[in-house]
């Protein structure tokens, strides 16, 4: 429990301090906040895995955070059994990012497939974090 009280407290500092480069509504944090410490209880993810996966670092992260990522991405609409959902991207995404700017990425990196539906959300992630879109 310990762990997961850590987990939404870099969650907060990292939204406060805006380095998730969105414009979140009170309610969007809230929901962030309340996906991200139900995913860390149910995928056993680390502190330190939720931290790498917020800054960007995604060298030698384990199958819990790309699970993490899933919950998460799951919960929060994005993608659904491992399929994105462009209509929610668009919603969500699209006032933050601008429209032309989330197709030319959801062009790029939808069609992205792992092995099995939390590494195909690690690596929509992945590509969506590099090409600028956080999905946070």
């Amino acid at each position: 429990m310990k762990c997961a009280v850590a987990l939404v407290v870099l969650v907060i500092c990292t939204i406060a301090n805006g380095q998730i480069p969105i414009n979140l509504s009170e309610q969007q944090k809230i929901n962030a906040l309340q996906y991200s410490a139900e995913c860390f209880e149910k995928e056993h993810s680390t502190t330190e895995a939720a931290t790498a996966l917020i800054k960007g670092q995604f060298d030698g992260l384990d199958k819990n955070a790309q699970c993490f990522a899933n919950c998460f991405l799951e919960k929060a609409g994005f993608i659904s059994n491992g399929v994105p959902q462009p209509e929610v991207l668009s919603q969500k995404l699209g006032p933050n990012v601008g429209q032309d700017k989330l197709d030319a990425i959801m062009a790029k990196c939808n069609s992205l497939k792992g092995s099995d539906n939390c590494e195909t959300a690690f690596v929509l992630y992945q590509c969506y974090y590099k090409e600028h879109a956080t999905l946070a």
